[in-house]
């Protein structure tokens, strides 16, 4: 039996989607642990905080069912953090590091928060003014307030200022990691965008322009494709049903293309099939091929096959607009002599239909 490996990537991106909810149940598993911990500690004061604050999380759950909402709990925990903080530091007189939390959350909600936009500086501003007046609570709260349950926490301050700082830095790790995740998927996505056409999922032209001026290969072969009747198609079955013709076609293509092509969308219902290094009989046939495959599998709503014209040329790489003119010129040539056909060299003359193979 073999066991299937787990899709890392995937795991990431559906943790990346919910990272609100990751946030809420980190927050709520700190709560109930420093619930037990103070209660075994019999730090009752610092017990109830944190089981208020525990109760808070689980309706915080309860109610982010869907990102917009995992945001407003995010926001509210936010302060809930902020008041938490400064409520376990006047007890511990500002020596357990539950400051870090505040510190942490600063940046952190910046991220978490991305759909209240310019109101997250003013969460940020609100949190530096209450890590500034949380220091000070040494200062602003007398040592005598809260002398007997500081006493019998002190010898914990320590560990406990160790703890909090993990748990900050932590979380500051995990939110920058999703944050370069997140970043990084955007980037590609904007690099697919940028060399590949949105309808098809073929290259575009800006890419198959790059392609040949980075290429190294001395020769190319260029197969110039366009769908018959095509503006008739629109007209009689609608825009939807010329996507899909397009789309099918483009699947066409992609069956029959190999490594050493590009498959570009050129525009409208043209598309280009570039070769590289290959002879034109080479790319003849393959055209041959997609002109029939194309025909089998983009059947019209009136069970009437859709055709394709083509025109073929060979040449050099650095002559490329040369090559494609031309190839240009032996689709008009087929376009006016019957369509349905491949014009190249070999049948310019006779506007003859692609051979039977």
């Amino acid at each position: 039996m073999t066991l299937k490996k787990p899709d890392i990537s995937a795991l990431i991106n559906k943790m990346g989607k919910n990272r609100n909810t990751i946030f809420l149940v980190m927050c709520l598993m700190v709560h109930i642990s420093y619930f037990v911990t103070f209660f075994i500690i019999d730090a009752i004061p610092l017990c109830l905080i944190n089981a208020v604050s525990s109760v808070f999380y689980i309706l915080f759950l309860i109610f982010s069912k869907d990102r917009e909402r995992s945001e407003k709990a995010t926001v509210v925990s936010y302060f809930e953090i902020i008041i938490f903080a400064f409520l376990c530091e006047i007890f511990t007189r500002n020596t357990f590091g539950f400051i870090y939390f505040v510190i942490g959350m600063i940046p952190v909600v910046f991220y978490l928060c991305p759909s209240y936009g310019n109101k997250r500086f003013f969460f940020q501003i609100i949190g530096v003014i209450s890590a500034l007046m949380i220091n000070l609570t040494p200062v602003l709260v007398p040592e005598a307030f809260f002398s007997q349950v500081y006493s019998k926490l002190s010898p914990y301050a320590t560990i406990f200022n160790f703890v909090n700082l993990l748990i900050t830095l932590f979380t500051v790790l995990y939110t920058a990691f999703f944050y370069k995740l997140e970043l990084d998927m955007i980037r590609s996505e904007l690099d697919y965008s940028s060399t590949h056409d949105p309808l098809t999922g073929l290259y575009n032209r800006r890419y198959l322009y790059d392609a040949i001026d980075s290429g190294t290969e001395e020769h190319i072969s260029v197969v110039l494709l366009d769908v018959d009747n095509f503006k008739r198609v629109n007209d009689i079955f609608g825009h939807d049903i010329g996507d899909e013709v397009l789309v099918t076609l483009a699947s066409c293509i992609r069956e029959t293309a190999d490594e050493k092509c590009y498959p570009v969308r050129w525009g409208g219902e043209e598309f280009i099939i570039c070769y590289r290094d290959v002879d034109i009989e080479y790319a003849y046939k393959r055209a041959s091929q997609l002109c029939r495959l194309i025909s089998e599998k983009t059947i019209l709503p009136d069970n009437t096959p859709v055709t394709v014209t083509i025109g073929l040329n060979h040449g050099k790489r650095s002559e490329f607009d040369s090559v494609l003119k031309t190839a240009d010129k032996y689709l008009y040539i087929g376009k006016k002599s019957g369509k349905n056909r491949i014009v190249w060299y070999k049948n310019e003359s006779d506007q003859a239909l692609p051979d039977e193979q």
